[in-house]
């Protein structure tokens, strides 16, 4: 057979030639019309986006105000004020003394209007505080002077930036050439890719045995920046460069530099990217980018390469050398002459401010409730390139105070615990600050270091808060029209069983509170109870009033998150985020007026025009201002002699009220503590769930203590107010008596009552004829004053199974470890039997010897 037979012929050859040819160029037309698509619209969507700005609110500088001389001067040099020698121009501030301040403001608009650049001085009283501002010129009072508000963050992609953008005839020529010469000499000629660039390149990498130079264009330094990855791949380059080839050929040259200027990468302001000359300008010199010296551009054009190597503030050596590369070749290329030089090389490199707060590296804690209110109150999901501006309420000194006391707090317990401090992830910790009066959030820190892990377990940790959710009983059982508790006189002078119980289930286990180390304290007063946190009685009184009407409260006060209907809430098996506790415990400091807790003041968008989110807050009173006036009134005792005592010990003296809380086995330590202006919440846990083994009295009250010392420093103490139908009476807080010349002076306290609730029985057990005290409590429990050799009662609950209290964490992202379910702890050694009883709720009650199947056990708060 002739072999030529069984070749293709040659139409048939060229025919598949022109097929093959077709379909690839077909697919080449393809490709590039999806990339000029991609290529153009992405450029035009970026270039035409404005940020969205996130900024803490406008500073008025007026006598008495809250900024003291050297927070002013924080905030200025933070707002890149410069310190001269006389005013010239807006920006500028003169120290002439210790005590003044000479200041040329700056001009803004706010949505409480137009502010002016104005020269004023300022004074400073004995107390470090503002005492007068004059104008400088016509030395008369000023009213409106004020600081422009401080840029937070802003966002236009999906992390936090800081970015000023600006037009290219905003950026000196200086600045422009700098860059040019450093990253791309051929930018103005060629075509978005350098083929005389890539060639220089391969032969130096050929070379050099390795990657020692690069051919990226500014073109194609740009496509990456928008639209790509970092990941080094043929595939990704050859889509950079076509991409990069697009663009040059669409845009011109000053557009495509202009888009470069405004997004290149310059380093990190706390933890918040730094993008662009602009706003590299403010953070490194404190001037707009238009005045910048040829010393200066030529340092932020050699940071390119590597922002943080050669950053002037981390490493200065770097840094320096660095820039006066650039300048030689900005003289090499003609860019500069060679007395420009040396005049730059002799100039010093910027420094940082010396009073830099580390603790504002906590920021984007703040504001992730900042973005979590927009969309609850302003049903904006995503805010990325908007241009809305935020006002926020932060108070950035507490921020920093807030995130410094947290850390240094754990860092105390773990140099004090080598298991805390050799635990496989670190020991976490929140801190949140409220104005009671505005429920205003002016801290928010919900971790130690956000860098390392985002999860903010102030708005999403959802732990046990063990005794913090006992004011939410007593309340309940002071209000008759709530609690199941409505025919008798419910006071902080009733008497309650601290005996314990066996609580007997009629479709589940049986379950028994226990206190810590099995300490009971027979009768009390509920004052007593609270201060030392006993969970027999506080489960007592609970159950008389009602565990639905006890959860009704809690979520009237403010807590949001579903509580399951059984006894282990009365001692806070719910799983909670710190944020609602904080929200319920500041509608108690403020009497029981409730407000949302916010972050925002005000919203405006890309016009100036406010955003609106509804109905303006207002406070609308959810409870019964004397009722939660007496549990304040009992509080204030958690903190002078009960369990929190110890804040006094560490230096905080003024007139506070608040509740420690403690989880099963000491898994998290929380306190929440408020003055009639400001509320703190603290807490320490790990991520996991692991055991901590500290108490809230001695894991979060020392940080609680130093944390509020610090920012009510200066403060007068001012008692909380006295709502109309409250009376006084000095109680004897053995019987719960009114108190009488016999009593002894180490049991008597001045109790509140509401005035047709006030007790008329005197003590009964101190004076020359005592008698005995009723045989029940207030909730119906035999009183025993003394426990030696007393019984383990039983009584019978009908609410239904009592389920084992779940694992009340919610795990953070990936980044952290998913904590486990907790586990009950083993039951206590038993007091020893003793004779039946009567009483218990009005049930019966029988010795019980054997141990109880469940329990649960606090220790003190």
């Amino acid at each position: 057979m002739d072999l030529r037979s069984k070749l293709p012929s040659r139409r048939t050859i060229i025919r598949t030639l022109w097929i093959s040819t077709a379909v690839i160029g077909v697919m080449i037309i393809a490709f590039g019309i999806y990339l000029y698509r991609q290529s153009v619209g992405k450029f035009e969507i970026r270039r035409l986006s404005l940020p969205t700005r996130i900024y803490a609110d406008y500073t008025p500088l007026r006598p008495q105000s809250p900024t003291h001389h050297d927070e002013l001067i924080e905030k200025l040099e933070r707002l890149g004020y410069r310190q001269t020698k006389t005013l010239e121009q807006s920006g500028d501030y003169v120290l002439p003394k210790d005590d003044i301040v000479d200041l040329y403001t700056r001009a803004f608009t706010h949505p409480s209007g137009q502010y002016t650049a104005q020269r004023v001085r300022m004074t400073f009283d004995d107390d470090d505080a503002i005492d007068t501002v004059t104008s400088i010129p016509e030395k008369k009072p000023v009213t409106d002077a004020a600081l422009e508000p401080e840029l937070l963050t802003s966002i236009l992609s999906d992390q936090l930036e800081n970015r000023r953008p600006v037009v290219l005839a905003q950026v000196p020529a200086r600045l422009q050439d700098a860059v040019i010469v450093t990253e791309d000499i051929r930018f103005w000629y060629h075509p978005g890719v350098d083929p005389i660039g890539i060639t220089r390149a391969l032969f130096r990498n050929v070379r050099a045995g390795g990657v020692s130079e690069g051919a990226s264009t500014l073109t194609q330094q740009l496509v990456k920046n928008y639209y790509l990855t970092s990941e080094r791949t043929f595939k990704r380059k050859i889509t950079e460069a076509f991409m990069a080839v697009i663009l040059d050929s669409r845009y011109s040259k000053k557009e495509i530099l202009e888009a470069y200027l405004n997004d290149i990468y310059l380093g990190r302001n706390r933890s918040i990217s730094i993008l662009g000359v602009g706003e590299a300008a403010h953070f490194y010199f404190g001037k707009p980018v238009s005045e910048l010296s040829l010393a200066e551009a030529a340092l932020l054009a050699g940071m390119i390469r590597s922002p943080n190597n050669y950053s002037p503030f981390t490493h200065p050596d770097k840094a320096l050398e660095r820039r006066n590369t650039v300048l030689a070749l900005m003289v090499r290329n003609g860019k500069a002459d060679q007395a420009s030089y040396e005049q730059a090389v002799k100039e010093p490199l910027p420094k940082k401010p010396s009073r830099d707060r580390s603790g504002l590296v906590s920021i984007p804690f703040y504001v992730d409730r900042v973005l979590q209110e927009m969309v609850a109150d302003y049903g904006i999901k995503d805010v990325k390139g908007r241009g809305l501006q935020i006002y926020t309420g932060i108070d950035l000194a507490a921020q920093d105070t807030a995130a410094r006391t947290l850390e240094a707090g754990i860092h105390t317990i773990e140099r004090n615990s080598r298991r805390i401090r050799t635990h496989d992830s670190p020991l976490q910790g929140v801190i949140i600050h409220v104005d009671v009066a505005t429920g205003e959030i002016r801290a928010l820190v919900g971790g130690r270091d956000y860098d390392k892990s985002q999860f903010n377990r102030a708005l999403s940790a959802k732990r046990q808060v063990g005794s913090l959710f006992k004011p939410f009983v007593y309340l309940t059982a002071f209000e008759p029209s709530i609690s199941n508790v409505k025919d008798r006189n419910i006071t902080p002078a009733s008497l309650v069983s601290d005996q314990r119980f066996v609580l007997q289930r009629r479709f589940g286990e049986d379950w028994s509170p226990r206190n810590y180390g099995d300490e009971y304290h027979g009768t009390v007063t509920l004052r007593r109870a609270l201060e030392v946190s006993m969970n027999s009685a506080s489960v007592r009184i609970g159950l008389a009033a009602g565990i639905d009407p006890v959860v009704r409260t809690a979520h009237t006060l403010g807590v949001d998150s579903p509580l399951d209907d059984n006894p282990a809430v009365l001692l806070g098996a719910a799983g909670i985020p710190p944020i609602e506790m904080a929200a319920a415990y500041s509608t108690i400091a403020r009497l029981g007026s409730r407000m949302p807790l916010r972050a925002i003041r005000f919203v405006t968008d890309d016009r100036g025009k406010i955003v609106s989110s509804g109905e303006p807050v207002r406070p609308v009173q959810v409870y019964p201002a004397r009722d939660v006036f007496l549990l304040i009134s009992m509080m204030k005792g958690v903190m002078n002699r009960g369990t929190a005592a110890g804040a006094r010990d560490l230096g905080f003296g003024l007139t506070a009220a608040g509740k420690t809380g403690t989880t099963n086995d000491e898994r998290d330590a929380w306190f929440v503590g408020f003055t009639p202006h400001t509320l703190a919440l603290t807490w320490i846990g790990f991520d996991d769930n692991t055991v901590v083994g500290l108490s809230g009295g001695h894991g979060a009250v020392p940080i609680w203590a130093r944390y509020m010392a610090a920012v009510t420093a200066g403060q007068e103490s001012v008692d909380f107010e006295v709502p109309q139908g409250i009376v006084f009476r000095e109680i004897d807080e053995t019987s719960g008596g009114l108190a009488t010349h016999d009593c002894p002076p180490n049991t008597i306290v001045r109790e509140a009552f509401k005035k047709e609730g006030v007790p008329t029985d005197a003590c009964s057990i101190h004076g020359p004829h005592p008698t005995p005290l009723p045989q029940i409590d207030a909730f119906g429990n035999p009183i025993v004053l003394d426990t030696t050799g007393t019984s383990v009662t039983q009584t019978t609950d009908t609410t239904g199974t009592l389920p084992a209290p779940p694992a009340m964490t919610t795990a953070p992202p990936p980044t952290t470890t998913a904590p486990p379910a907790e586990s009950a702890p083993p039951p206590a050694p038993q007091p020893p039997p003793a004779p039946t009883l009567t009483g218990g709720f009005g049930q019966p009650e029988r010795t019980s010897t054997a141990p109880p199947p469940s329990t649960s056990t606090q220790p003190p708060q």
